[in-house]
């Protein structure tokens, strides 16, 4: 998803990968996004888990849903490769109706399933997992 794009869907924050001159950088990227919902927040959430391939999670101690799938190439859209994606979207603590979204994509190194991949989405995923809330 090119960054105009993610901007249109509701994108706030993008994270690129940045390498000096000469190195190549890592092929991953991630945004972060508000979504506001109505109605009950664990009931929007049982709908994710349900029927939209979320697993329940918790990130400083807010409930959330984590969703990981690999992206087929997309020619057509100028997708040369597939990619793994992992998205989180995570409760603000005192606010029923705003999410905060999070969704990362890699292409690993050219496998969306080879090792590389696997310790991109580890560090992400770890990133995710230590956030912390401030209202400061």
């Amino acid at each position: 998803m090119g960054i105009k794009r993610a901007r249109k869907s509701g994108g706030l924050d993008f994270y690129l990968p940045m390498a000096d001159p000469g190195e190549s950088p890592i092929a991953a990227s991630f945004v972060v996004g508000e979504i506001s919902t109505e109605g009950d927040p664990s009931r929007f959430l049982g709908v994710m888990t349900s029927t939209g391939g979320y697993e329940a999670v918790t990130i400083d101690e807010a409930p959330g849903a984590r969703r990981e799938v690999v992206a087929e190439a997309d020619v057509q859209e100028g997708i040369e490769l597939a990619s793994r994606r992992v998205d989180y979207v995570a409760a603000v603590p005192g606010d029923r109706r705003r999410w905060l979204t999070i969704s990362f994509s890699t292409m690993g190194g050219g496998d969306p399933n080879d090792e590389l991949s696997d310790a991109t989405v580890s560090l992400f995923d770890a990133i995710v997992t230590t956030f912390r809330w401030s209202s400061e």
